[in-house]
């Protein structure tokens, strides 16, 4: 079972179930993990056991690689960060970063690369967030390699592209915003970036070179503009990178976290090596060749 085929594995609930085998120090039986995140209860005097619910759960959570299970026994990965939810949401990422392209929840990535790609080609955001699920569906489908999800499926579907976005919050790499319709759901990677500033070892206070701040920058999310999946992603789609504009949202990012004072944004007269941002022409950072990580680089 993938991560996206488990429609009903939201994040919530995975870190609900990963957190309770924690508890019980890294095994839990099966059964009893069941009745703490699905308890029966009793309806028109009839017992009712959601038995499918938590079967989805543990199906996201060994996809994940968080759970195995060993003889309807629970086990934690030892590996896997259960701090708190924030670190289990950063280890996930760096889980999925590190997923090759065959592998089956390597499409959660792997889709966000493409549409980063198109982003940057279009020049904006507006045809994602105008488009249809179905037709959303569909392109992103077309877009991504060629192959079936373990249920038999599309790699992507309108079942899946909900269970996606609700991925991608948890990531940090959308917003979900208190509006109906198409507007609904946000691009936004600034959290994402910002975790993994405040996580990196980038020199604080010192100015870097554009070039090299966004070489880190890319290694952490290698979907973002001029990363590994990104590029792929734009080969196969026949889409032209532009090395020196960046997309809109990794532009609206890094003037967030510029806003913020989580960095500074710097450019000087006509310099070499300089970055351009698209979108919002009324920010006064259009472009950029310097970049300062200040104090300890958190929002």
């Amino acid at each position: 079972m993938s991560i996206l085929s488990s429609t009903q594995g939201t994040p919530e609930r995975v870190w609900s179930l990963v957190s309770l085998v924690a508890a019980n120090d890294g095994r839990i039986d099966r059964a009893e993990a069941a009745s703490w995140l699905n308890p029966t209860f009793v309806e028109n005097n009839q017992l009712i056991a959601e038995k499918d619910s938590f079967a989805q759960v543990q199906g996201a959570a060994t996809a994940l690689g968080a759970l195995t299970v060993v003889n309807k026994v629970l086990e934690l990965n030892p590996e896997c960060d259960t701090a708190d939810y924030l670190s289990f949401a950063d280890w996930t990422h760096g889980h999925l970063r590190s997923l090759e392209s065959v592998e089956k929840d390597a499409v959660i990535l792997e889709a966000y690369a493409w549409v980063l790609a198109r982003c940057q080609q279009e020049g904006d955001a507006r045809w994602f967030t105008t488009m249809a699920a179905g037709g959303l569906a569909d392109a992103i489908n077309e877009a991504l390699p060629e192959g079936s999800d373990d249920d038999g499926e599309r790699r992507m579907n309108t079942s899946k592209l909900a269970s996606w976005r609700r991925w991608l919050i948890f990531l940090g790499l959308m917003e979900e915003l208190p509006f109906s319709g198409a507007f609904r759901f946000h691009l936004s990677a600034t959290k994402r970036i910002a975790r993994e500033i405040a996580s990196s070892d980038l020199p604080r206070d010192v100015e870097m070179s554009a070039d090299d701040f966004l070489f880190r920058i890319r290694n952490c999310g290698p979907y973002l503009d001029g990363g590994k999946m990104f590029l792929e992603s734009a080969r196969n789609n026949r889409i032209q990178p532009d090395d020196r504009r960046l997309s809109p949202i990794v532009s609206s990012a890094l003037r967030d976290l510029h806003d913020a004072g989580v960095i500074e944004l710097k450019i000087l007269g006509d310099r070499q090596g300089y970055h351009s941002l698209t979108g919002d022409i009324a920010h006064r950072v259009a472009a950029f060749h310097a970049v300062t990580v200040r104090g300890e680089g958190q929002l």
